[in-house]
């Protein structure tokens, strides 16, 4: 059976936790978009990181060192049925200090899925443009 609509809804959701966690520096917040044992390929020069520990740092880090940046993810593509689906969504990454600058595009395509808690990543796969 194709995911419900309330489903859908909640994976927007998470999409949208997702982005803001990182931008505000919420590691615990990022992390827990992911199962305890989630996988996250993050494109750039950290690689593949596994596990809630792992994740909650990164995003905690990325903020650190990019407190201005924005992550807006488009173009949000969901399907699946029943406890799985899969996912992807195009990132426009800027900075939005003393204007906007965009510093990253990509793409994400994930494997999601329902937990007692929700709906979450399993794996997250960023891919840089070019």
């Amino acid at each position: 059976m194709p995911l419900a609509t309330a489903d859908i809804v909640e994976i927007l959701q998470l999409y949208s936790k997702y982005n803001t966690a990182i931008d505000t520096g919420d590691g615990e917040g990022f992390a827990g978009c992911f199962v305890p044992d989630g996988v996250f390929h993050s494109g750039g020069p950290a690689g593949v990181i596994e596990g809630e520990a792992g994740i909650a740092e990164f995003a905690r880090q990325t903020h650190a060192a990019l407190p201005g940046m924005r992550h807006n993810a488009t173009n949000i593509v969901v399907e699946g049925e029943e406890n799985v689906a899969s996912g992807s969504a195009f990132l426009i990454g800027y900075l939005v200090d003393g204007g906007y600058k965009p510093i990253v595009t990509g793409r994400y395509v994930d494997e999601l899925t329902r937990t007692k808690a929700g709906w979450r990543f399993t794996k997250r796969v960023f891919t840089i443009d070019g």
